[in-house]
């Protein structure tokens, strides 16, 4: 019986392996569907999604990846404008790499699905999502919606778009490094699993029951250097900056309370110490983290590959999170206010 059992258990692993998965980026004109269009083409066929004037950017040959230690590559991914999608590329996945809020745009593409439904993966940062996606799901799918498998993924990799002589450069260190669970729906993750190996992608997997700790862990990187972007710093020189150093912590640490305060917990994520990290800042006298600021930046700044993460435009899923999380659990966040006003402003 054992023997029966292993062996249809070979061929199934199997299937995983040989089955040409289809997949549609949304968002492909974008840095992190770029990449992730760029990097899973190496494992399956890939038709990228986009807006008409990131479209016609990638069909003019003007988007270019640069990875680390690489020679730059034209993005040669096959791509086509949002009015253009249909169910007749019926893909096996959407990887969702559009920007919050993912609501409207998961409307849009599974209304337009009337055989299968494909496995939803969201690759968007804050902590709303995972129940975004579900509720648009569930009101226009009704109870079909849980057959919806939706994937939440982390990327631990900082990734940088500029534009230099009428040419568009996406670039990245390699190895991609992610994780990734299920938020709801089928628990099977051998295909994905598979998948992310063949693209060469470096990818842990959370258990469902975890996933909500992932994010918050996910979000606690992300935090980190928002105080300095508002105020139009790089990481190094607010880092340097007393003041502005003393606003990442604390705020930092107001996250660590409203975090507690919702039953959550922080993981480390892959080569990412976060638990560790989150340990030390709640901890440790701020007096002594002033000391340590440049070696903690030399850390952060290793672990981004030297690129900035002032994402302002995405301030409302950084600090917004922490505001909103602090009112759900009574925690004051009054830097997070602060941070979140002032970049506001200058947006």
């Amino acid at each position: 019986m054992k023997t029966v059992k292993f062996a249809k258990n070979i061929r199934r692993k199997v299937k995983f392996i040989s089955m040409k998965n289809k997949i549609a980026v949304i968002g492909a004109g974008g840095r992190t569907g770029a990449m992730f269009a760029f990097e899973l083409a190496k494992a399956t066929e890939v038709l990228g999604v986009g807006r008409e004037k990131e479209v016609e950017t990638v069909k003019e040959k003007r988007v270019w990846i640069s990875r680390e230690g690489e020679p730059p590559k034209l993005f040669e991914v096959n791509v086509i404008k949002e009015s253009e999608f249909s169910d007749k590329f019926l893909p096996e996945i959407i990887f969702l790499a559009t920007k919050n809020p993912v609501g409207p745009a998961v409307e849009y593409y599974y209304s337009l699905f009337q055989k299968k439904l494909p496995a939803l993966v969201l690759s968007q940062n804050g902590l709303a999502a995972g129940e975004e996606a579900k509720n648009a799901l569930g009101k226009i799918l009704g109870d079909k919606a849980n057959e919806v498998q939706i994937i939440r993924v982390v990327l631990l990799n900082a990734i940088e778009k500029k534009e230099l002589e009428s040419k568009v450069y996406i670039s990245y260190s390699p190895p991609i490094r992610l994780c990734f669970g299920v938020f709801s729906g089928p628990k099977e993750t051998e295909e994905i699993a598979l998948l992310f190996k063949k693209a060469g992608i470096e990818a842990e997997e959370i258990s469902a029951k975890k996933i909500r700790d992932m994010e918050f862990s996910k979000l606690f990187t992300n935090l980190i250097g928002m105080a300095s972007a508002a105020r139009d710093l790089s990481l190094e020189d607010g880092f340097n900056d007393r003041e502005t150093f003393k606003e990442e912590v604390n705020s930092l640490k107001e996250y660590i309370k409203a975090v507690k305060a919702a039953g959550g917990n922080f993981l480390n994520l892959s080569q990412y110490p976060i638990k560790l990290f989150a340990f030390l800042v709640e901890k440790t006298p701020l007096p002594v983290l002033i000391f340590f600021r440049k070696k903690f930046w030399g850390i952060i700044n290793k672990g981004r590959g030297g690129r900035e993460k002032g994402n302002l435009d995405e301030i409302d899923y950084y600090q917004g999170e922490v505001v909103r999380l602090g009112k759900e659990t009574e925690i004051k966040t009054p830097v997070n206010e602060e941070i979140l006003k002032r970049a506001k402003e200058k947006r």
